[in-house]
């Protein structure tokens, strides 16, 4: 699954991150890698941009084309969690 799809509120982790090496370096440097746990926090205006939370603690925000080319494995019950939190 492409992480483009991923919705509000769901959880994955990272398998695959194709970029050119520069975005995937920039990237590496936040902590966005491979086997990495991630959580959306926010989806864009016409999901143009993703507001992702990295194992529970840095955040940062990609673009669509990026978030297009990043492949990832969702977890199971994801919209039970907020902010990396589960609610119950």
């Amino acid at each position: 699954m492409k992480l483009s799809q991923l919705q509000r509120g769901q959880r994955a982790v990272i398998k695959n991150i194709d970029l050119p090496e520069d975005i995937k370096e920039r990237l590496s440097s936040m902590g966005f890698i491979k086997n990495e746990l991630i959580f959306i926090c926010r989806v864009g205006l016409l999901r143009g941009s993703f507001y992702i939370k990295i194992n529970c603690s840095s955040c940062i925000i990609i673009n669509k084309n990026e978030a297009q080319n990043i492949e990832v494995e969702l977890l199971g019950n994801a919209h039970r969690y907020r902010w990396g939190k589960h609610l119950g």
